[in-house]
């Protein structure tokens, strides 16, 4: 039914690691996570500048962000999310990663992405902005090119365990994150002292296996300069 459909009501916060977003759908179980959140810096291999952001659609918050109501009863067997990266300054390459807890068998893809002003048919992520307006994104290229770090099967191994939890241990392994890394550095588009605006669509998928539950999962968005 409906009314079964993931409790996937979206928390967000954004967190002073790198230019980061934290999409949380519900989950308690990985509340220590937060507690080492300087530790990621180190998984990213990243400088952590203050220079650079994370935002939703049209340049704005990432509190707009929202990755409410995914059904996996949706024939078409994905989602997707508009999200982008930008600076006022110049920057002349960073890497994006993913970190995602496993509770629901979901597969995150990550793809470029091009704003229109108006609508432009099939296969676009529709955004409204604060102000009404309403933009329109679509993929751009193939899938961005990445790799997990700590993956076993379709689970987190224990390798990255200590930099998301310490030495806290009674995690259950769902709760253990995975970490997906751009296999490249990513050069800005359009880049200049003023700075860039480089627009991304997230698309979450799932097999024909899935089911409408009360599990959820957390999603952690990152980006730093290479």
């Amino acid at each position: 039914m409906k009314s079964n459909f993931l409790k996937s009501n979206i928390r967000r916060a954004v967190i002073a690691v790198t230019a980061a977003v934290v999409m949380i759908a519900g989950s308690a179980t990985a509340y220590a996570w937060f507690t080492n959140q300087r530790r990621l810096a180190t998984i990213t291999k990243v400088n952590s500048p203050t220079v650079l952001a994370i935002g939703a659609g049209a340049k704005e918050s990432s509190l707009n962000i929202d990755m409410g109501g995914i059904d996996v009863e949706d024939e078409s067997g994905k989602k997707d999310f508009v999200f982008s990266v930008y600076s006022d300054e110049s920057v002349e390459k960073y890497k994006l990663q993913i970190a995602h807890t496993t509770n629901i068998d979901f597969v995150y893809t990550v793809y470029k992405a091009v704003e229109h002003t108006s609508d432009p048919g099939n296969d676009r992520v529709e955004y409204t902005a604060e102000n009404g307006n309403v933009y329109y994104y679509t993929k751009s290229g193939g899938a961005i090119p990445g790799s997990y770090l700590n993956q076993s099967g379709k689970i987190a191994d224990k390798s990255l365990h200590d930099k998301s939890y310490g030495g806290y241990n009674r995690v259950q392994e769902n709760a253990e994150p995975l970490y997906w890394q751009t296999a490249d550095v990513i050069q800005p588009a359009n880049n200049n002292l003023s700075g860039f605006l480089d627009y991304y669509i997230l698309e979450i998928s799932w097999s024909d296996d899935a089911v409408n539950n009360k599990e959820t999962d957390m999603v952690y968005l990152t980006a730093g300069i290479a």
